[in-house]
């Protein structure tokens, strides 16, 4: 009994073991090579004919959307597949396997927005010929499933696709400058001198993101201090204290994401009153 238990776990394990070489020389990259180049990193896998399979390029560029791309070609070298990467933006990535033969046999593209929640993923079959039998796309919110991706309709809605993954990059290029331009702003060092002639003083600290705002008489008596967090998206993100002339504290507000803290205290610093609330709506 217990050597038929152990031919029968042999042979399970000898199918097991089997049936994954068999899925990984399915998969195969056939004689992979990659190039380092002043740009970026090339990746080349080859048919066994020694013709270019697949190509890809990742830009070592450190610029907002630089991108990079991947091709696909048959064993004659006729280009089948193309499109376009990137590590930032609209982040994108394509996966390849292959036949034995090392001809391309599917192509499996994904992205997604810098910073969203939105997805996309796409793939391409071929036949060992480079032909597309089949595609399938799915994103966040549908799925759709060509099975002819050849026919005028599916050009159309792959073109308007395309032009809404350019829009949102583009959208979230101009946010991306946007926030630099707020951020120069924020961490600008000046004084200013008031209406009433007070002196308005801003110190930034941008290593850690955040800057003081003092407000000072002309003889140099604090009046105010403000600390603020650049974009913070928990704790503090203000506190305002305004003082007596005496220099203690006669007012506080701690400011949160949606809820603020208000604080009164006496001329000699004892708390008078402290109130709490979670509207939103700032004192």
């Amino acid at each position: 009994m217990v050597f038929k238990i152990f031919q029968i776990l042999k042979i399970n394990t000898l199918f097991i073991c089997g049936w994954s070489l068999f899925a990984i020389s399915a998969n195969a990259q056939y004689n992979k090579k990659t190039v380092e180049a002043e740009n970026g990193t090339f990746v080349y896998c080859y048919h066994k004919n020694g013709k270019i399979s697949t190509e890809e390029f990742h830009s070592n560029s450190m610029q907002y959307m630089a991108g990079g791309y991947a091709r696909a070609y048959d064993s004659k070298g006729t280009e089948i597949y193309y499109m376009g990467t990137s590590r930032s933006g609209l982040i994108s990535s394509v996966n390849f396997s292959y036949y034995e033969s090392g001809a391309i046999k599917k192509a499996e593209y994904n992205s997604h927005p810098d910073a969203g929640i939105q997805w996309y993923q796409k793939v391409t079959e071929f036949d060992e010929d480079g032909k597309v039998v089949r595609e399938s796309e799915m994103r966040d919110d549908y799925t759709v499933t060509v099975s002819l991706p050849d026919t005028l309709y599916h050009r159309l809605l792959k073109e308007e696709e395309e032009r809404q993954r350019q829009k949102e990059a583009e959208r979230l290029k101009q946010e991306k400058e946007n926030e630099c331009a707020d951020s120069a702003n924020f961490f600008i060092n000046e004084k200013v001198v008031l209406d009433d002639k007070n002196i308005q003083e801003f110190k930034p600290n941008a290593e850690d993101g955040y800057r003081e705002i003092t407000i000072k008489s002309a003889k140099g008596k604090l009046i105010s201090y403000t600390l603020e967090y650049y974009k913070r998206n928990d704790g503090v993100i203000k506190i305002v204290r305004i003082y007596y002339k005496n220099g203690r504290v006669h007012e506080e507000y701690i400011y949160e994401k949606l809820v603020w803290h208000h604080r009164v205290y006496s001329k000699k610093g004892i708390l008078i009153s402290e109130k709490l609330n979670q509207s939103g709506q700032h004192p």
